[in-house]
């Protein structure tokens, strides 16, 4: 099996999905190629360009929700409850000419609270982003948590920073699905006040690494956590949906994180 797999995002100046993918490559004996595919303004004839050159591809920020919109309107295609149910696609396979649509951060997410041994239920959670990202952690939550989303852009399901200020010392969970933190934006810190957060327990931070700058105004007992842990996870589950491949994420998430390590 030969494949041609890119990751669709902007400005993509790093990402660690090629190292990860041609670990699981090697890992499973499949011959595959993995691309940067930089792209700011995603339209349909872009799109198809993409579909008339690659197998599949990964979506990251900020072209989640976008995909999602331009895959729901195309007359084959194949998108699943996870991918329905949160409004926005990660991952993308071509298979006899049928656009097939996932999201697999859903997968990444669990993984990550598996791996700190960490109960949501009953939380009260602030997510900051309104992005794919954003929509994946929300759905991921379930009933008995109290969920506030808060951005730069107020709409129908998002307040603005500067209106949940008052509700910031119950909130226990505090999600990253920013930029803020990341490259270019690593010397940036978030855009709610620290010293409000009373009673949090956790911060997640939807990107694989996390800087002292952006922890270092919490409590000391406060538990941060980076992406990295669901950036793999949602790696092997996007391989498997490519290749038709059974990777086990417990088989090898120690030696992926361990090589990445050695990257840096």
């Amino acid at each position: 099996m030969s494949l041609k797999i890119g990751i669709l995002g902007w400005p993509l100046t790093k990402t660690l999905s090629p190292s990860i993918h041609n670990m699981l490559a090697e890992f499973s004996s499949v011959d595959l190629v993995y691309e940067k595919l930089p792209v700011e303004n995603l339209n349909a004839e872009k799109l198809d360009d993409i579909h008339a050159e690659y197998d599949g591809y990964n979506v990251t920020i900020p072209h989640k929700r976008k995909i999602y919109d331009l895959i729901k309107s195309k007359d084959r295609s194949n998108i699943t409850e996870f991918a329905q149910g949160t409004q926005a696609v990660n991952t993308v396979v071509l298979k006899n000419s049928t656009v097939h649509a996932t999201n697999t951060d859903i997968e990444g997410i669990k993984k990550t609270f598996e791996s700190i041994n960490y109960d949501l239920r009953n939380k009260k959670i602030l997510i900051l982003g309104n992005g794919g990202s954003t929509q994946t952690f929300n759905y991921f939550c379930d009933s008995s948590n109290e969920v506030i989303i808060a951005s730069r852009q107020k709409d129908k399901d998002t307040k603005l920073y500067s209106e949940i200020l008052n509700l910031v010392p119950e909130i226990q969970v505090l999600v990253n699905t920013t930029p803020i933190g990341m490259p270019p934006f690593e010397d940036e810190i978030l855009p709610v006040p620290y010293e409000l957060f009373e009673n949090l327990e956790l911060f997640f931070n939807f990107g694989y690494k996390t800087n002292s700058k952006l922890t270092e105004g919490f409590s000391q007992n406060v538990q941060s956590i980076d992406g990295i842990t669901m950036l793999i996870g949602q790696a092997i589950s996007s391989f498997n949906f490519w290749t038709g491949q059974e990777i086990k994420f417990d088989h090898v998430y120690h030696e992926i994180l361990e090589r990445l390590k050695n990257e840096d």
